[in-house]
């Protein structure tokens, strides 16, 4: 047995099958073992892999017994010369094991192996490589001062940002998404370390591995997909306390003296700090763009007033009463936000025509309410009419800005979704067909072909003309038929569109797996196209105006 596969899981059984499948789309001339360890999964992975990979050897833990320890686990029972480290969100190119076992048995000094990361937007994973946590390196990563000075070897150290991506060199840590062990070396060293439960344990066993004298290589000749962040959520508390107590762990393990004292001191300020950001965070979120939305409103009504006064009705002498500024203005005000929030201004993945449809159907409110005001609160209809239009101008101004800043302008104007596939026809037809079924907003604009054919309403093309039909049918995104194209293709076509297009990845079981846009890394999500998601009536009504 010359390679040990161990993935460990925990509640991604839609990444984890397409793992599976990529590995056995491999092209290889060797023989390996897979390992899969579940950590107590609720979401039927143990059912898929008896039903779909029956000679995978699972261990099926009772509880989360964390990622070191279940790691250790397999590798325990691991037959092959070398163990490959895998997570189970992640798809391997056809010609990635080769390439790495070939590596790895022509430079006997390497003792660990790990590749060049891309995201599920076909952008670089700067975590692909990285250098031993330092005083100095802890300091520029919470400074930004890595992300001002990447090319500095002094404050980029922490993702060795100056070394070239499309390069290999030798480095100082591997990621545990993709970490290629020599067995030998793993029973000089030792297993990981199970005091680490997530994070931090591939830093602690790359530092052990260089500390007996082997190297850490980071090998730029092939790729892999790896839709990070699905298990933890990065801006949560949890993955926070999680990520720096692991590397206080580290410190506190391999890091003596001033300097790990240092270093420590550091961390726990960081955990501080970004616990501190996220809660502000967690609870000005909701309430920061209504919270602007208001001030904008009262500010608007407020010069209005002063205009009205000075100069629209200036001759007449008119006055506007002290109670339009806590009576009126305070009526318009949460009625029209009271409008948007019922039509869904602030939900996710909002678009503009419903900003409209509150701001209106706020002020048509506000027109009807005026008609039973007392006479002293009738201030003017004047105002609240213009004030409707500078509302109009004044919202959708800065959110536009927002979302071409996000780089998601197109999903913020457009209402319904245009997707392309990359795959033949007859592949397209059935993707789209049970696309259509789920009763998704969706529009198929076509299929772009592998090869130059028959040119029909749906077939847009072939794959050598990609950026000239991507300008002309302007699509939110892409679908790729993994079950047609090779990894390696796909994270080539992603990385050669420069437009802000969500990149989905088709299975063989009609599953989409899925990132965000190219221009980030975002949120990743899994879903049966096969299902239709249940809508509220209010989501429906907010669909249908």
């Amino acid at each position: 047995m010359k390679l040990s596969i161990v993935i460990v899981n925990y509640n991604v059984r839609y990444f984890l099958e397409q793992t599976i499948s990529s590995v056995y789309k491999s092209s290889i001339n060797f023989d390996y073992e897979i390992f899969v360890v579940d950590n107590n999964s609720s979401d039927d992975s143990l059912k898929m892999l008896e039903q779909k990979f029956p000679e995978v050897k699972v261990i099926a833990n009772n509880e989360n017994a964390g990622f070191s320890k279940a790691n250790n686990q397999a590798i325990k029972l691991a037959k092959g010369e070398f163990v490959l480290l895998l997570n189970p969100d992640t798809i391997i190119q056809e010609d990635t094991l080769q390439k790495c076992i070939n590596k790895m048995e022509a430079d006997a000094a390497i003792g660990g192996l790990g590749v060049k990361m891309v995201d599920g937007a076909g952008n670089f994973l700067p975590e692909s490589k990285r250098g031993f946590p330092s005083p100095m390196a802890a300091f520029a990563k919470m400074s930004g001062l890595s992300k001002l000075f990447p090319k500095s070897k002094t404050f980029g150290q922490y993702h060795l940002s100056f070394l070239d991506k499309n390069q290999s060199h030798e480095i100082e840590v591997l990621s545990g998404a993709f970490m290629l062990l020599r067995k030998s070396v793993l029973e000089k060293v030792g297993l990981l370390d199970e005091d680490y439960f997530m994070y931090g344990e591939d830093i602690d066993l790359s530092y052990r591995i260089k500390k007996a004298g082997f190297k850490n290589y980071y090998f730029a000749d092939t790729s892999i997909i790896h839709f990070k962040g699905e298990s933890t959520k990065k801006g949560s508390l949890n993955y926070i306390r999680v990520f720096y107590n692991a590397m206080i762990i580290f410190a506190n393990k391999h890091v003596s003296g001033t300097r790990g004292k240092a270093l420590t001191f550091l961390l726990k300020i960081a955990i501080y700090l970004r616990a501190l950001l996220a809660v502000v965070q967690k609870i000005l979120t909701p309430f920061g763009m209504p919270l602007l939305d208001a001030l904008l409103m009262a500010g608007n009504l407020y010069v209005l007033q002063l205009i009205w006064e000075n100069y629209i009705k200036i001759s007449e002498h008119v006055i506007f009463p002290a109670t339009f500024f806590y009576v009126n203005m305070p009526i318009y005000i949460v009625t029209w936000l009271a409008s948007m929030l019922f039509f869904g201004v602030y939900a996710k993945n909002t678009k503009w025509r419903r900003l409209l449809t509150g701001l209106t159907s706020g002020t048509l409110i506000i027109a009807i309410l005026y008609a039973f005001f007392p006479n002293f609160l009738r201030t003017s209809r004047g105002v609240i009419l213009i004030g409707f239009f500078i509302n109009i101008m004044l919202l959708s101004s800065y959110r536009f800005l927002f979302y071409i800043l996000k780089g998601t302008l197109h999903s913020f104007i457009k209402d319904e979704k245009k997707y392309i596939i990359i795959g033949s026809e007859k592949e397209a037809n059935t993707i789209s067909e049970q696309i259509e079924k789920s009763h998704l907003k969706h529009k198929y604009a076509g299929f772009i072909s592998l090869h130059n054919g028959i040119k029909n309403i749906k077939n847009l093309g072939s794959i050598d003309n990609l950026n000239d039909i991507l300008e002309a049918y302007k699509p939110n995104e892409i679908l790729f038929s993994t079950e047609e194209l090779s990894t390696q293709f796909i994270i080539e076509t992603m990385s050669k569109i420069k437009e802000p297009i969500a990149f989905r990845l088709v299975t063989k079981n009609n599953t989409i797996i899925s990132s965000t846009s190219k221009n980030k890394s975002g949120e990743i999500y899994s879903f049966d196209i096969n299902l239709s998601p249940q809508k509220s009536w209010i989501d429906k009504l907010r669909d249908w105006i």
